[in-house]
């Protein structure tokens, strides 16, 4: 089937896959993964999907030791060699975490986390409703037939 002869059904098919990836990132939870400084800065920001994980939240401090060489944070303990590790369920795009305010550092990293996917997520969404308006308003193979 070629495409430029029968653009609708691959402009649907694009479009639904734009909404499809629009919705996963903006409605599967989160959990951020950071480390927090002396001034209570988060750094070091991962994010995993709370795909069935455990979403409780930690805090953990560790020696600042306790790292190999290799490791970025290993340099970064403070004045009395601890760093401070958060483990911090984010919740949905549009929501917050249980503990987001109550964490060090919390709302910054989620927000790290979340702006980015947020963007992302409604920029497919919105592309992906205007491939269905565009491929309502295309013809399909049998009206170029009839129009020529």
């Amino acid at each position: 089937m070629n495409p430029f002869r029968r653009p609708r059904p691959w402009v649907r098919l694009a479009s639904v896959v734009a909404l499809g990836f629009a919705l996963w990132l903006l409605l599967v939870p989160r959990i951020a993964l950071y480390y927090v400084d002396d001034g209570g800065e988060p750094y070091g920001v991962d994010v995993k999907y709370a795909w069935g994980r455990g979403t409780s939240d930690q805090v953990m401090v560790l020696p600042a030791d306790l790292f190999g060489e290799e490791d970025p944070v290993a340099g970064s303990g403070g004045e009395d060699g601890v760093v401070t590790s958060v483990r911090l369920n984010c919740g949905l795009v549009f929501t917050s975490g249980d503990n987001e305010a109550d964490s060090p550092g919390g709302a910054a990293a989620c927000s790290e986390v979340e702006t980015p996917r947020l963007v992302g997520g409604l920029g497919l969404a919105v592309l992906g409703v205007a491939g269905f308006v565009v491929a309502g308003r295309l013809l399909s193979g049998r009206d170029t037939r009839e129009h020529a």
